[in-house]
């Protein structure tokens, strides 16, 4: 059986208060978080008292996204190239997020309804993540056909 991995999605509360819009330059940008079903697996292993500091740390970070992206940046990596076709980048992302542990996630813009998307794919031991991360970006990039 063949599974995909943004096939499902599992909302999480990864955060308390509303930041889901700011404004910048008269804009109204929404953050969006997309979870696979992996990824919340992965969290759901944890000990609670992890995981509400790993959902802190979550809110911290994709909070920058949406005000200069200093706290993502500072954390976020690209182990790997992907050699996509028509001049494409890649949008994803290794994430130091605490405790020993590296998210991988995807970040796409989307200036038509105004919203930045975060798709938490899965949630890992430090010395797994560039791994995982690889393993991830060829399965996906090369379901969507974009690998070279």
């Amino acid at each position: 059986m063949k599974k995909h991995f943004v096939a499902m999605f599992f909302p999480l509360v990864l955060f308390a208060g509303s930041i889901d819009c700011i404004k910048y330059n008269f804009i109204c940008m929404h953050l969006e978080f997309l979870i696979t079903e992996p990824f919340d697996n992965d969290m759901k292993s944890l000990l609670p008292v992890l995981q509400k500091r790993i959902k802190k740390t979550i809110n911290s970070i994709s909070g920058s996204l949406l005000n200069g992206k200093d706290k993502f940046t500072g954390r976020a990596s690209m182990p790997h190239s992907f050699n996509l076709k028509d001049g494409l980048t890649s949008s994803l992302y290794l994430v130091e997020v605490g405790e020993g542990k590296k998210m991988i996630v995807a970040v796409d813009d989307d200036p038509i309804f105004d919203k930045l998307s975060l798709t938490l794919f899965r949630l890992v031991d430090n010395e797994k993540g560039d791994s995982v991360y690889k393993e991830i970006g060829q399965r996906l990039y090369k379901n969507q056909g974009l690998l070279k």
